[in-house]
């Protein structure tokens, strides 16, 4: 054992340690450090070594050129002071000799001499200037040459316009102009141009837009022209207004209404929306209402609705707001009796504002996560019967996503952050293996003695097969297909225990018939009993639908021993099999 006392003596000395062990670290690096810089240094000092005389010649003819070239730029004015001190000793003797005008006239003509004779200075000054001069000049030439560019001298209808830099300039700018005219009393005459082109040199600021000549050629027509805005929706002219100020007030109205206040809400219009200054010719500006009123009106549109799982005709056009008729007429043939499958598109007409409304936002909220289903095989239950042993809840996870919406209608929608908040919790279900007993049968009711359970003409077709007989895992009753709204008749006498939705069975109806028998019936469009209601064999108590866990009108019929899924071909009546339908 350690004492706190010898605790304390050892820590100073690991310390201590420790920093000697950095102080040797530090040492090393400063050392290799500084042997680098010698090893550079040596190594300098043996390229001079080697190469100093060549170094030294380099050297001493750059001096040389230098010493050359500054000599022979001094020379002239070495000469030139020289010249003067010469004329200077003539001028005194001049005016010795003969007084101050002959001394005159000696300077002014040295004067010239030095400044304008053969070798003066005005010579050599500009001998010196001409290199700098031209090349001035070549510098100023080559900037013009850059700022020019070849461009089309345009001419219309035989007058000269101004340069453009391509035929679509003239085109374009011709549909604006094109555009910008709403032609009176009914009449489709059209003003009319004719182009001609010749390619010159033109400076980049000569060219025209299309929106200055659009006004060049407006202002060649013999018509009243004015300055206005001209209004595009998209690539669409509108009208030209004097005043935009109305206009804008009333699309801002349009887009309050969409707009919640969100921090980061975009709310703007799905078209482009522009005004274009310029002028206009007269008959084309219009009343700023007039254009209010194509703004805020509504159009008639037509789209197509798709059937999702669940979906009924009738049941369709509830959730469209439409009429049995109005539906036929758009979709010839559809009907009550119409065989709804998911993803079938049917065509639909409703109306939408003139300016569509794209609104993008943020929105958190939770979303439920659907859980998962685990099956085990359990010795203790007989073969066919399935038992739910833990039920499923599903969980929970908080997302933030980027909605986006036109007309108030979702049209995309991207996950930016999904958090869980609840972990969902697994269905366990138990399969039967247990092999049952031979003399199993129901036990006040015979074998194939029950009513068949669906009415109509031919009473549907057995579509699917409980599994094991033929049906998919884990299929534990029997699929009668019939049209939606067929009756659906009690199988034998007894009480509702169940008569409402009933998760993937969609409508239900459960009925106890005494003796742990039960039979069901699943996916109704509407029920007719309540639960413990007394019913009796051959009693109307649903209608066929397609309601649950389905993908077409049939009625899910089971029947159930002591909790145990059997055979329902065993105890009905034989009844016609679908093409499809597989039976072993």
């Amino acid at each position: 054992m350690v004492s706190e006392k010898e605790k304390q003596i050892v820590k100073p000395v690991a310390n201590a340690s420790n920093e000697s062990a950095m102080c040797r670290l530090g040492e090393y690096l400063f050392s290799v450090f500084m042997t680098l810089l010698f090893g550079i240094k040596r190594g300098f000092l043996l390229f001079v070594e080697k190469n100093g005389s060549r170094i030294a010649a380099v050297g001493n003819a750059i001096l040389g050129f230098l010493k050359k070239l500054g000599c022979a730029l001094i020379r002239p004015f070495k000469r030139y002071v020289k010249a003067l001190k010469l004329g200077t000793a003539e001028i005194r003797k001049a005016r010795k000799e003969h007084g101050a005008a002959k001394a005159f006239g000696v300077g002014f003509k040295r004067f010239m001499r030095l400044l304008f004779g053969k070798r003066g200075l005005a010579y050599t000054l500009f001998n010196y200037a001409l290199p700098i001069v031209c090349m001035v000049l070549l510098v100023n030439i080559v900037t013009y040459a850059n700022s020019m560019t070849y461009a089309l001298r345009l001419s219309v209808n035989g007058d000269f316009v101004g340069y453009v830099s391509s035929e679509t300039v003239f085109t374009e700018a011709e549909r604006i102009v094109q555009q910008r005219i709403n032609y009176m009393d009914g009449s489709t005459e059209t003003v009319t141009f004719e182009p001609t082109y010749q390619v010159e040199m033109a400076s980049y600021g000569d060219t025209l837009t299309k929106y200055q000549l659009a006004d060049k050629l407006l202002t060649s027509m013999d018509a009243e022209i004015e300055y206005a805005y001209g209004m595009y929706i998209g690539n669409s002219f509108y009208g030209a207004v004097v005043d935009k100020t109305e206009i804008e007030q009333t699309l801002d109205s349009l887009l309050d209404k969409y707009r919640t206040g969100a921090e980061d809400e975009i709310v703007e219009f799905e078209a482009i929306i522009s005004y274009e200054p310029g002028l206009y010719l007269t008959q084309s500006i219009v009343d700023p209402d007039s254009i209010i009123k194509v703004i805020t009106s509504y159009k008639s549109v037509a789209t197509y609705y798709t059937a999702v799982k669940g979906d009924s005709p009738i049941g369709i056009i509830e959730k469209l707001g439409v009429t049995m008729e109005e539906m036929a007429k758009l979709n010839p043939g559809y009907s009550r009796e119409t065989k709804i499958r998911v993803d079938d598109k049917f065509l639909v007409s409703h109306e939408e504002p003139f300016l569509a409304v794209s609104v993008t936002r943020t929105e958190v909220y939770d979303q439920s996560t659907d859980y998962e289903t685990e099956y085990y095989d359990d010795s203790s239950k007989y073969q066919g019967s399935t038992v739910v042993m833990q039920e499923g809840v599903n969980g929970t996870d908080r997302v933030t996503a980027q909605v986006s919406y036109i007309n108030g209608v979702e049209v995309r929608r991207k996950i930016i952050n999904r958090v869980t908040v609840e972990e969902p919790t697994p269905k366990i279900v138990a399969n039967g293996t247990k092999r049952p007993p031979s003399n199993a049968s129901i036990s006040n009711v015979e074998v194939g003695k029950m009513l068949w359970p669906v009415g109509g003409k031919n009473g549907g077709l057995i579509s699917e097969m409980p599994y094991g007989y033929g049906g998919y895992y884990p299929h534990q009753g029997l699929d009668i297909s019939a049209s939606y709204g067929t009756p659906i008749y009690a199988a034998e006498n007894g009480t509702v225990t169940l008569a409402r939705w009933y998760g993937g069975y969609g409508y239900c109806v459960k009925i106890d018939h005494g003796n742990g028998i039960v039979t069901v019936y699943g996916h109704c469009s509407y029920l007719h009993v309540s639960e413990g209601q007394k019913v009796t064999q051959g009693q109307a108590i649903a209608d066929v639908g397609s309601t649950g866990d389905s993908t077409g009108n049939h009625l899910h019929f089971e029947v159930r021993i002591n909790g145990v899924c059997m055979n329902p071909i065993n105890y009905l009546p034989w009844h016609e099999r679908a093409p499809w339908c597989k039976e072993y």
